[in-house]
């Protein structure tokens, strides 16, 4: 799935008005996923390296497919949850970092459940380091040859009507300014896919 539909996934689920650390954790944990493929893509960019050559090659060797895994790691965020859960019934003073570490690791086990049934060829190792074991699904969030095209456009319906739940639960204008532009986001990932890259 695209990133802004990880983060509203997870918005939708955990965050709450008001609790403005909690949410803070829910964002970063619904992006931490994906920060080796941004990490990537803003590298290449610098460097003037052709978008091609990134996601046909480099992508898909060392150190990107070892970080991309272990952003991926259910096992790495099932530890980061178990301690977060420690830290939140432990000692006062740890109760701040119990919580983000609860909400970030949430956030980013969402992500992983809702990326797992849409990832065919790019799918990830997501009980790295136990096993380099990828679950191939049928169905790809992007690509056309596996459904892409009529899952891209369900994905940004449902994109469409979270950010709605989420605009309702939200009265904070900062917050309601962020969740349109995620939301334009739907429009703007396809519009650079045709016009920057040509198609």
């Amino acid at each position: 799935m695209m990133t802004q539909t990880h983060l509203l996934v997870a918005a939708a689920l955990l965050a709450k008005p008001g609790e403005k650390l909690r949410n803070t954790a829910v964002i970063i944990g619904s992006f931490v996923p994906d920060a080796a493929i941004y990490t990537l893509f803003v590298w290449s960019k610098i460097a003037s390296i052709p978008e091609s050559k990134v996601w046909d090659e480099i992508y898909w060797q060392e150190p990107w497919q070892s970080w991309t895994a272990a952003g991926n790691s259910i096992p790495l965020y099932c530890l980061l949850l178990l301690l977060g859960l420690i830290a939140l019934r432990a000692h006062r003073g740890a109760f701040r970092i119990g919580l983000v570490l609860t909400f970030l690791s949430l956030a980013a086990l969402t992500h992983i459940a809702a990326d797992l049934p849409v990832h065919v060829d790019d799918a990830h190792r997501h009980l790295w380091p136990l096993s380099d074991w990828k679950f191939i699904s049928p169905v790809s969030y992007w690509d056309p040859d596996h459904h892409g095209g009529i899952f891209s456009i369900l994905e940004s319906a449902f994109g469409v009507a979270l950010t709605v739940v989420l605009f309702r639960r939200f009265n904070s204008l900062w917050v309601r300014f962020l969740l349109v532009n995620v939301c334009l986001a739907y429009v703007g990932v396809p519009l650079y896919f045709i016009f920057v890259l040509g198609g």
